[in-house]
């Protein structure tokens, strides 16, 4: 392969960085929030007006705060305050036996079982969409993948398309993400009985949000009571009906969360993935070498998939240098010992999964792109590599995700060629996901096999 590709990154704070200063940065960027320190110390202990703020970027602190010591820990109260206005009580901040009987209800609807039937959705979605790629002139891609991954999650949740409200829906997700959904100093200092003006716009926005939730619900086609479950939305009713029946806001806040979770992610895992080739032709080329002699049609996508190394291995890489949950959060809830340090009962602890996926102990030319690294049963240690989190919390729909991105990266090269329309840089942003600094925008050409 050629030289390898380093994209650019946000410049990292001063290593006498304060805790104060963590949480500012945040706000803005989580990929130039921490100092570089943290590569070489896997645990970092800092205050913020006066409490004790923790940052965990080490694979043995945090495979100890997320798996072999969870109990000790408990999700931020601040992930609550900040995004439960757009996934209300769902399992995404959900804790305790609420928790375990939300992930006990919905385990059923993301099991391997369920594979064939998601994965005969997005390869009609994706050629719906990828089809009608302009050639003319540049596409917005990130804007593409939004538009996809929307449409894949409304086929494979509601078996609907998401024509009457994927502009509304975007539109309010992409304002929460750049506006009340950014983490401010507040949220991670005030107690939630301390209410601030963000969380009263936190409150409008939620109520707006909730009447759009409960409209795409209401729109869903109903099915008969003897029919076998078409989508996500049938296996999670009826697994949340066997325990009582899931009614009224439950329904809103899981339905949100799928949506959320669902195409936030994935939108942003594929474009980085997408940019990423545009940088590398040459790693555009052997996967379209790997797919030249594939069937991706709906029919076949599932069996397809175990045939895709390459495209596999390059979205594996993609969501190493951009994580789409790029951090993580915990807190303390006991006095305890961390790699060595105390942690006093009710540190917040900080745990940035992509200091984790660039530490230069950990990986080789750890700021290159290089899917190589993943190529020929190539496994890298559990606790170095965490795109979807890790012990009881770990991501419950990561094998969607990764179906989703590997299919339809995969029919993306097999129909084009294609390449940015600028070379100005693009940076990672990290608020509540990784999304791009600014539209990009690419063109497209049919490739050899564009039938």
């Amino acid at each position: 392969m050629a030289v390898l590709f380093s994209p650019p990154m946000p410049a990292l704070p001063s290593d006498d960085i304060t805790g104060l200063g963590v949480l500012f940065r945040l706000k803005r960027n989580g990929f130039g929030a921490f100092p570089e320190r943290c590569f070489h110390e896997p645990v970092l202990s800092l205050r913020a007006l006066g409490k004790p703020l923790v940052i965990a970027a080490g694979p043995e602190a945090i495979k100890a705060v997320l798996a072999t010591e969870a109990a000790s820990f408990q999700r931020l109260r601040m992930g609550r305050r900040v995004l439960s206005p757009i996934v209300g009580e769902g399992i995404l901040v959900s804790e305790g036996d609420v928790w375990r009987r939300q992930r006990r209800a919905m385990a059923p609807a993301f099991t391997p079982r369920t594979v064939p039937t998601l994965a005969r959705h997005i390869a009609a979605c994706a050629d719906t969409t990828l089809l009608r790629i302009s050639i003319e002139k540049p596409v917005d891609v990130f804007a593409l993948t939004q538009t996809l991954a929307l449409d894949i999650a409304a086929m494979t949740m509601f078996s609907m398309t998401s024509e009457t409200f994927g502009v509304t829906l975007r539109r309010m997700v992409t304002s929460f993400m750049s506006g009340i959904g950014q983490p401010r100093p507040a949220d991670f200092l005030l107690p939630p009985s301390v209410p601030t003006l963000t969380d009263w716009r936190r409150k409008h926005f939620r109520r707006r949000w909730v009447t759009l939730i409960e409209a795409i619900i209401a729109e869903r086609p109903q099915r008969g009571t003897q029919e076998e479950a078409r989508d996500l939305f049938d296996l999670l009713m009826q697994a949340f009906g066997g325990e009582g029946g899931l009614a009224g806001q439950a329904v809103v806040d899981e339905v949100a969360t799928m949506i959320v979770a669902g195409h936030e992610t994935t939108a942003t895992a594929l474009f980085w993935a997408v940019w990423l080739l545009a940088n590398t032709p040459e790693w555009q080329d052997a996967i379209a070498e790997e797919v030249r002699h594939i069937d991706l049609s709906p029919d076949h996508a599932a069996g397809a998939l175990s045939h895709l190394p390459v495209t596999t291995s390059v979205v594996r890489e993609a969501l190493r240098l951009f994580p789409p949950a790029f951090m993580t959060g915990r807190e303390a809830v006991s006095d305890g010992d961390l790699c060595g340090q105390a942690i006093p009962r009710g540190a917040m602890i900080l745990l940035p999964f992509w200091m984790l996926h660039r530490n230069p102990a950990l990986w080789k030319n750890p700021a290159a792109f290089d899917p190589g690294r993943f190529l020929n049963g190539k496994e890298p240690d559990r606790f170095t590599f965490l795109p979807f989190g890790a012990g009881p919390h770990v991501c419950i729909g990561a094998q969607l995700a990764m179906t989703e991105a590997v299919l339809v990266l995969a029919r993306l090269v097999q129909l084009y060629r294609f390449k940015a329309a600028d070379e100005k840089p693009v940076l990672p942003v990290g608020v509540l996901s990784t999304r791009p600094s600014r539209s990009v925008l690419f063109r497209f050409s049919p490739r050899w096999n564009c039938g």
